[in-house]
């Protein structure tokens, strides 16, 4: 039942798939996931649960080995990317399991649905939390502005990867496979770090500022 409900959310959105579309599909009877569950919110919460909990524990593992590794300076930006992006490309699950879910945060992550920010946000919280404070201590010369504008960027790039919704394979014909998620990290991550390491912006440098 997890896994179908993960992969009609992943194809409709929560908005538009209903309980009964779910048990339908997985052939089970509603009033048993009605009792298991109490409702759909309750199901996309266990949803959740079932297979965030294993992306949340390896990124604090890798997070945790980033503070092991510099000791008592500041852990490199490419680093705490990787323990971010990894086990959100890599895990919970292989094959189809794991792609529905990450075209479920992908498509979740943008809905005005007050029950999905909640479970979402909730989620993830305490990660990204402590994601935030060792990208400040990585990038000390960042005003805080900035930090989170850039952040925004990180957020933006997993998000549309994981949301898989075709449009870059539309503009880079067949051949362009966005299924491949060690080709995400290995360009995405570089890409990344560098808009990290940049000075900080200034108003005379931006085209805001120009004259």
């Amino acid at each position: 039942i997890l896994h179908t409900a993960a992969r009609l959310f992943s194809e409709g959105g929560f908005d538009n798939i209903s309980l009964r579309d779910i048990t339908t599909d997985a052939d089970v009877n509603i009033a048993a996931v009605n009792y298991h569950f109490g409702s759909k919110v309750g199901l996309l919460n266990v949803v959740f649960e079932h297979y965030a909990t294993p992306v949340n524990a390896a990124r604090m593992e890798l997070l945790d080995e980033c503070d092991r590794r510099r000791g008592d300076n500041p852990p490199a930006v490419e680093d705490i990317l990787w323990a971010l992006l990894s086990p959100a490309f890599h895990a919970p699950a292989s094959g189809d399991e794991g792609r529905y879910f990450r075209r479920m945060l992908g498509r979740m992550s943008s809905s005005a649905n007050p029950d999905v920010r909640r479970i979402l946000f909730s989620t993830f919280d305490t990660v990204a939390a402590r994601f935030v404070d060792m990208m400040a201590r990585a990038c000390p010369d960042l005003p805080k502005e900035e930090l989170f504008w850039r952040l925004t960027c990180v957020y933006g790039s997993m998000m549309y990867a994981q949301a898989d919704n075709g449009r870059i394979r539309t503009l880079a014909g067949d051949s362009f496979d966005s299924t491949k998620m060690d080709d995400a990290l290995k360009y995405m991550i570089p890409f990344l770090t560098a808009g990290f390491t940049l000075p900080p912006s200034t108003k005379s440098g931006s085209r805001s500022g120009a004259k």
